[in-house]
């Protein structure tokens, strides 16, 4: 399944372990493709009515991290304002760290106290204000059965996501009455959203939660509100910003050199652990970190692993430039 967190300022996708396991050719049963139509049609609704058209607006998120790193913050929260398409404001506050951006055209203001972000904060930007997902040709659809959850009816969808000789399997559950996205589940990671309200046009999560395995991460509670006036200071550029401008024409860094560590072992079984981090102008990674190290052997080895891999480096202008981005480190027989 692809993962669209659709938000009117910024956003990718969740990160964790996920545990798969190796596909024989002949596993995989035929998929119906009426009932394929069927998962399609209720994913794409559920992205429908979460979807709004975004007037000016004011975001609030207060977010609590249940399993902190060492010396991290157990609460954060985040403020997004965004009074025109090019003036914007986005605010984070989590422990020690601050970070504040404001847009004001093709002109960024940008002021952090600390060059890393921390990854708990990474995780909670990629969740709000709303998961949204579809199902890719990878996917094939299982089944599709009337269940709850949380005490609500659902309709929950089955699926297997296949990537070359591994098999990964999910579900989606949508609300049976309202349609709404209430839990997407791949691998080990399971997104929940709850509380929706109505905003403008459409509805939008109020509470969501992150969990690995049987372990809840993250929670996160949030309100997005129309607003048309601001202070007049409120889209004044912080203090000791360091001020850059939009790239017009942006090509993204592409893979050079990027092995995956050797097998330890002949087995079904494999792990996926996402690293997020920076390909610098050099093409070199750096600010490199771990999302929700359920494995912290697996943590420490995929950090060393992607330290020395290496990139084109993204271009901007037909210049080098630093990119921001997750990678992926497999591990089978660990």
């Amino acid at each position: 399944m692809s993962r669209i967190a659709f938000c009117c300022v910024w956003l990718v996708l969740p990160a964790c372990f996920a545990q798969t396991t190796t596909l024989r050719p002949d596993a995989a049963p035929a998929e119906d493709p009426e009932m394929r139509a069927e998962a399609v049609r209720l994913m794409e609704r559920a992205d429908m009515l979460t979807t709004p058209v975004w007037p000016a607006n004011e975001e609030f998120v207060d977010f609590r991290v249940l399993q902190p790193a060492a010396g991290e913050a157990s609460e954060g929260s985040m403020k997004i304002g965004v009074k025109t398409p090019g003036n914007k404001r986005w605010e984070f506050t989590y422990g020690t760290y601050k970070f504040i951006k404001v847009q004001n055209g093709s002109e960024f203001a940008t002021f952090r106290s600390e060059s890393a972000e921390p990854a708990a904060l990474t995780s909670v930007r990629r969740l709000v204000p709303v998961f949204q997902g579809r199902f890719e040709p990878a996917d094939m659809i299982r089944h599709i059965e009337d269940s709850t959850v949380d005490g609500r009816p659902a309709r929950c969808i089955d699926f297997d996501t296949l990537k070359g000789d591994q098999q990964q399997s999910g579900q989606v559950c949508v609300d049976a009455q309202s349609g709404l996205l209430l839990s997407v589940r791949q691998g080990d990671e399971t997104i929940r959203q709850s509380a929706y309200f109505r905003f403008n046009n459409a509805s939008l999560p109020g509470h969501i939660e992150r969990w690995v395995g049987n372990e809840k991460l993250i929670e996160i509670d949030s309100k997005v509100v129309v607003r048309t006036e601001y202070p007049p200071e409120y889209f004044d550029y912080p203090a000791e910003a360091k001020i850059d401008n939009a790239c017009r024409s942006f090509h993204r860094a592409f893979a050079d050199r990027v092995p995956q560590p050797e097998p330890r072992a002949q087995t079904n079984e494999a792990i996926t652990v996402r690293v997020h981090g920076r390909v610098g102008k050099d093409g070199k990674t750096s600010s490199l970190k771990v999302l929700d190290a359920v494995r912290p052997d697996l943590a420490e080895e995929a950090l060393r692993v992607v330290s020395g891999w290496t990139f084109h480096p993204a271009m901007c202008e037909y210049q080098p430039a630093t990119q921001e981005t997750d990678f992926e480190v497999r591990f089978k027989g660990w």
